[in-house]
């Protein structure tokens, strides 16, 4: 999803803005191939960071490669170093994301997510983004829905401009949907499309013809236009000649933004008709009147162009020209398909050219001196035999979809080819190439160079390859055995969830005898550090499973002995704080919790501040008597903290819950009701917002405010109607209607 800004030369507190999902893929990439344009020196000189780069982005390739190849241990292997022996190198991210969406891929979600995390310290604000977005999705899919919220709302908020902002919307969107949320989903799903990319670009910007366009206004102004419920519209004209009006509505909450719509088709212009008719190379111009500028001025136009280009596609297809194909018969009809709706420009059907060549591969001439030597296998070199061109023709007026066919001659010889206008001449083992400039496009501001690649068939099947990889026996067999330990953790856990710990306690003990044999063949033999580390993490686990708490708590203290810097230590150490709270040993369970916040980095501090509370709390209540009101102050204090020094945390929400809580029960209404106003406009998705609502319900109620009272718990029945809750509501809203004499 692509989207674009427009700023006027002259403008005063209005914007207009203009946005289209442009159907194109950006190149996965991107910092990679930066890094290798920093690597080209000049003068034959390469300084020191772009010469690591260079490297980097070496390791990092041949790491995608062999990923492409299904050589998976290896592929990691390779990526997984680029960050440690590059450190300061920008590459570095670009393996972080790698390594995330394989593990995603694999739905390791916990690992994808710790990889994700990395590209917080980027510079680039789309890999922060994208390291965003991708920690959303993978807690969307782990069905953590409140730590996708957070990760998804951050997006949105601080990249409101990134290309993973409006993808964003949608996953929200789609964490209410599976919640049951019917409203919070709707609402989400409406904002896909509304982000936009800033620019300081002069004149026309571009969107994509044939889809819809967005028309956003920004007006401090436009507040009070909303308290009077009057309607905001723009003119839309085309160079064309289509003449549309656009109306806009308000676009959340603050009143200042505006937003609007309208489809765009390749047709003849019809105006007033609620579409916006185009022909290839048209010129759009969106004019907005603002009432009172910033200068004091009264009524003055702002005028905003747009160039509708079309972004083109190539591809050789079946015989209906739908699908697309990688081969072609020799001395069979080809047939050719081009989208590009820049060359609709007349009311008839239109032509366009394209080139068709052939080539074939030039053999490598064996070198005898380098016998038994491998020095990586060479790029394939292909070499153009012939070529020709074809003109194509539109379907239909206005398709904007060209299409035509020829017929590849199949020769014996070289001297055979006879070069002919219209007709081209192959031979066994060559490919058709297929080439197009795209003029304008979304992709590029400059023209490009569009190709693609048939293989010639003439009925032959090809010989199959078969490959052998041999894989070192210690290794597999460690593998084996922390698969089998992650198995008996698995149905030990399944046991002991039912009751049948005795069951649980077998599989569990059979866990331990393969997880310590791999832990004695680490000793031994030189295993991947990333094993070890998870070998650790299911050994505490399965001695949980075992309610062997002294022994979990060693396990834990041992990995953070061995591995000081593992990204598993803060949750070795949280295992060993809740095993304090089980063990009712509250001074500890908080030191340990504590520890947790000093480290430098930790995905699980909010979650230890958390935890610091809850311990609080319980401490508070069992010290106080039957009947005594329980000292909850630095509990509070506790919970505080949390939503202050994590405030993009579930658990900061959570945290204001029972600060809300406590405010109800000490009566102190005015701040309970301030507290939830905040949580509503801060935390829009949370998961606890019904009980909030009801809360809110109850304290409005008991203030004598029961109009609000009447308004949150409607609120509470139309946006969570499968709310457990729900039926609470209901009665205290007959009861409030009652109070206020059945209104």
């Amino acid at each position: 999803m692509k989207s674009y800004f427009f700023r006027p030369a002259e403008r005063g507190l209005a914007l207009i803005s203009f946005l289209l999902a442009a159907a194109f893929l950006l190149p996965s990439d991107s910092s990679a191939a930066r890094a290798n344009k920093r690597g080209e020196g000049g003068g034959g000189e390469m300084k020191e960071e772009a010469k690591m780069d260079f490297q980097a982005n070496d390791m990092l390739k041949k790491g995608i490669e062999l990923l492409e190849q299904k050589q998976d241990e290896r592929a990691l292997k390779l990526i997984s170093s680029v960050p440690r022996m590059f450190p300061g190198s920008k590459v570095r991210f670009q393996a972080y994301l790698t390594l995330g969406k394989y593990y995603a891929e694999k739905r390791n979600f916990d690992l994808a997510v710790k990889q994700f995390q990395q590209l917080d310290d980027s510079e680039d604000s789309e890999l922060q983004a994208e390291g965003l977005y991708q920690t959303g999705i993978c807690y969307y899919y782990s069905n953590n829905y409140d730590k996708a919220f957070m990760a998804l709302r951050k997006v949105t908020n601080d990249y409101a401009g990134s290309v993973f902002a409006n993808e964003s919307y949608y996953y929200i969107g789609q964490c209410h949907f599976k919640q049951g949320r019917w409203a919070k989903a709707i609402e989400a799903l409406e904002m896909v499309g509304t982000s936009m990319v800033e620019s300081a670009v002069q004149g026309p910007v571009r969107v994509e013809s044939g889809q819809r366009m967005y028309v956003k206004v920004y007006d401090q102004d436009l507040v009070v236009l909303r308290e009077l419920q009057k309607k905001l519209e723009v003119n839309v004209t085309t160079k064309g000649g289509d003449k549309e009006v656009i109306r806009l509505e308000p676009l959340g909450k603050s009143g200042e933004y505006y937003i609007g719509s309208i489809p765009t088709l390749p047709a003849e212009a019809k105006p007033a008709d609620g579409i916006l008719e185009i022909i290839g190379g048209d010129i759009a111009t969106v004019e907005y009147s603002d009432e009172n500028t910033e200068s004091g001025k009264i009524n003055q136009k702002i005028a905003g162009k747009v160039e509708i280009v079309s972004t083109a596609s190539i591809g050789f297809t079946d015989g209906a020209y739908r699908e697309y194909t990688k081969g072609v018969f020799a001395d069979q009809d080809c047939f050719i398909r081009v989208k590009d709706l820049d060359k609709d420009v007349s009311p008839l059907p239109d032509t366009l050219k394209v080139q068709i060549s052939c080539e074939h591969k030039i053999e490598r001439q064996k070198d005898e001196s380098k016998e038994g030597v491998e020095l990586g296998e060479e790029t394939e070199k292909w070499e153009k035999r012939e070529s020709a061109e074809l003109i194509l023709k539109e379907t239909e007026a206005h398709s904007g979809v060209f299409v035509g066919s020829l017929i590849p001659h199949l020769v014996l010889n070289e001297s055979d080819i006879k070069p002919e206008s219209g007709k081209i001449s192959v031979m066994k083992g060559d490919e058709l190439v297929l080439a197009y400039t795209d003029e304008k496009s979304m992709a590029s501001a400059e023209p490009r160079e569009l190709a693609c690649r048939a293989k010639l068939l003439i009925g032959q099947i090809q010989d199959v390859k078969i490959e052998n990889r041999v894989v070192d026996s210690v290794d597999l067999k460690a593998r084996k055995n922390l698969i089998e330990a992650k198995i008996f953790l698995k149905l030990g856990q399944i046991f002991k969830d039912v009751g049948l710990n005795k069951n649980a306690n077998e599989k569990a003990e059979e866990g331990l005898v393969r997880i310590d044999e791999m832990i004695a063949t680490s000793m031994k033999a030189s295993l991947d550090r990333a094993l070890v580390e998870e070998a650790f993490s299911v050994k505490w686990e399965l001695l949980l499973v075992q309610d062997k708490l002294a022994e979990a708590i060693n396990v834990c203290q041992t990995l953070t002995r061995l591995f000081p810097d593992s990204t598993l230590v803060d949750r070795a150490l949280l295992r060993i704080g809740q095993a304090k709270v089980e063990a009712n040993l509250p001074d500890e369970a908080v030191r340990i919790f504590s520890s947790i916040i000093n480290l430098p980095k930790s995905d699980l501090k909010a979650e230890a501040q958390y935890s610091i509370g809850t311990v609080m709390e319980k401490m508070a209540l069992g010290r106080a008597r039957p009947g005594e009101q329980p000292d909850l102050s630095q509990a509070m204090l506790a919970y505080k903290k949390c939503a202050e020094a994590y405030p993009e945390s579930p658990f900061a929400g959570e945290s204001l819950d029972k600060i809300a809580n406590y405010y109800i029960s000490i009566k102190d209404y005015q701040r309970a009701v301030e507290m939830m106003d905040q949580v509503f406009q801060d935390y829009p998705d949370a998961s606890f917002l019904d009980k909030m609502l009801l809360k809110w319900v109850i304290a409005a109620y008991r203030m004598g405010n029961y109009p609000v009272a009447k308004e949150k718990a409607e609120q509470l029945l139309s946006e969570y109607p499968n709310s457990p809750l729900a039926e609470k509501a209901k009665q205290f809203l007959e009861t409030i209607q009652k109070k206020m004499g059945g209104q």
